[in-house]
């Protein structure tokens, strides 16, 4: 079993092939976490994880959209726990801090109230949180010291910190995505990271359609990509591509209280 736990399905580059694709996942056992990230697509998002058997769904705004963040848009993702179509929501996100493009000071502020409010919502909530962290490292960790429920714990999603700041982060119950960045000739701080990470926090991402393996670099992701990240990972732990699915899907399943 391969878990993908972060994916954008929603993307208009899908819209052709989607059905097929979640087939073929299906045949090979492949489940998927889609990732809602602004008010406009969480709608969607819910219904396509309602409309596919191996597909569930966080929901959340992300940083990009902070701006359009507001008391009312929580309220509605907080209701979509108690909805007729909750089972398959896993969890809030992704949400976070980005300052990989020059943000205005009004956007930098809007990220971090959002941020905060979203974890405010997964504690009030019990649910996993899925962090992106963009170019924004101490403000993320911060925040995250300052508001995240440890006992519930956050993922931080396509992991782009050091090697040194994994305890630090592990000491407040987060785990760390991976996707094909790991693949990567220039991966080299990657690379040293997961080589460190404790193995029972470390989980298999796509971040789809972006960011493919190599050899494929430059074309669309999808989830049956995963392989690529998979053996990279096997390779740095030294152990088996089948011992990286098991350990990363059990991760998946254990984190987000999947039952499969």
């Amino acid at each position: 079993m391969i878990i993908d736990v972060h994916a954008h399905y929603n993307d208009e580059r899908y819209d052709q092939d989607l059905d097929q694709l979640m087939s073929t996942f299906r045949q090979e056992n492949i489940y998927v976490i889609n990732s809602a990230t602004c008010p406009g697509d969480i709608d969607s998002a819910v219904v396509l994880a309602n409309k596919y058997s191996n597909m569930f769904v966080t929901v959340g705004i992300h940083p990009e959209y902070a701006l359009e963040s507001n008391d009312e848009e929580i309220e509605r993702i907080r209701c979509l726990f108690t909805g007729t179509k909750a089972e398959k929501i896993l969890g809030i996100g992704e949400t976070g801090l980005d300052y990989h493009y020059d943000y205005s000071d009004e956007q930098v502020a809007a990220q971090k109230v959002n941020f905060i409010k979203h974890l405010k919502l997964a504690s009030d909530l019990s649910k996993p949180i899925v962090v992106h962290n963009r170019d924004a490292h101490l403000d993320t960790m911060n925040i995250l010291k300052e508001h995240l429920d440890a006992k519930r714990g956050a993922l931080i999603h396509c992991y782009s910190g050091s090697s040194e700041s994994v305890p630090e982060y592990v000491s407040m119950n987060c785990c760390f995505s991976i996707g094909g960045v790991v693949t990567f000739k220039n991966a080299k701080k990657l690379v040293e990271a997961v080589k460190v990470m404790p193995r029972d926090r470390i989980l298999i991402e796509t971040d789809c359609p972006y960011l493919t393996p190599e050899p494929f670099r430059g074309t669309r992701n999808d989830s049956g990509k995963t392989v690529y990240t998979i053996r990279k990972i096997a390779e740095l732990l030294d152990l088996s591509y089948e011992y990286v699915c098991d350990m990363t899907a059990d991760n998946a399943k254990r984190f987000f209280e999947i039952i499969i």
